[in-house]
């Protein structure tokens, strides 16, 4: 007995010693876009903090997008362990992650990949030539996700939200820039809610770029872009 009374004063006295090291962590600002804030991503299917999925999943919000200069697929892979880009032939491209991607031509061959756009899979998309613009988040799934995404997910996954209409009030963006070879780029957005359950939202993308190969054989400039893209969308909360 009293070598019972000794253990429980010995334990009770460490008890008290010990410093307490597991605080509160301190809660991020709603305008806090950095690592340390919260990402809220859908890459099992359904709403999740980033920090809670079981899985090697990386995410970027449309303000690390921006920060990071990630404008479009090839500059996606500079930020991401183990994930390439390359271009294959007849207009082909390929998401290669962990080693596994799909390099083939032809109709038969299956995606190693899935791409995702909020929750479609795209087949047989051209993602070389496109940019990025007004983007939710861009989350990167790695490793098989079959179960969820089907058989053409067998390395991972890349999934695309837009930014969906909002209700609070009226918002608008836009981005102009020029360059050598009489390049035009422009990008913007507009955000119009009608009323406390109805809102729209329209964005866009154009480029216009002169070519920078020259064909010695007839003087023709190859190389050139002209490309655009308008999506809208429509949303009702009631």
């Amino acid at each position: 007995m009293r070598k019972l009374h000794l253990i429980g004063a010995t334990a009770l006295a460490m008890s008290m010693a010990m410093p307490a090291y597991a605080q509160q962590a301190p809660q991020a600002d709603d305008g806090d876009t950095g690592v340390g804030g919260e990402i809220v991503v859908t890459a099992q299917r359904q709403a999740q903090s980033l920090q809670e999925v079981p899985i090697a999943v990386s995410a970027f919000s449309a303000e690390m997008l921006e920060k990071q200069q990630i404008e479009n697929a090839s500059d996606l892979q500079l930020t991401l362990p183990n994930v390439n880009f390359s271009k294959g032939n007849f207009t082909g491209s390929s998401f290669t992650i962990r080693g596994i991607g799909d390099l083939c031509v032809g109709i038969s061959c299956d995606a190693a990949t899935a791409i995702h756009l909020n929750g479609t899979p795209l087949l047989a998309t051209r993602l070389f030539e496109t940019e990025y613009f007004d983007l939710e988040r861009v989350e990167v799934l790695r490793g098989p996700q079959g179960t969820l995404f089907g058989r053409n997910a067998t390395s991972g996954v890349v999934n695309f939200i837009s930014a969906k209409p909002r209700m609070d009030g009226f918002a608008a963006s836009g981005e102009f820039e020029y360059g050598n070879f009489n390049a035009i780029k422009a990008k913007g957005m507009v955000n119009v809610p009608l009323g406390e359950t109805l809102a729209i939202r329209a964005a866009g993308y154009y480029l216009k770029r002169d070519g920078y190969t020259k064909n010695l054989f007839n003087g023709a400039d190859l190389d050139n872009r002209d490309m655009y893209a308008l999506r809208g969308s429509l949303r009702w909360e009631p």
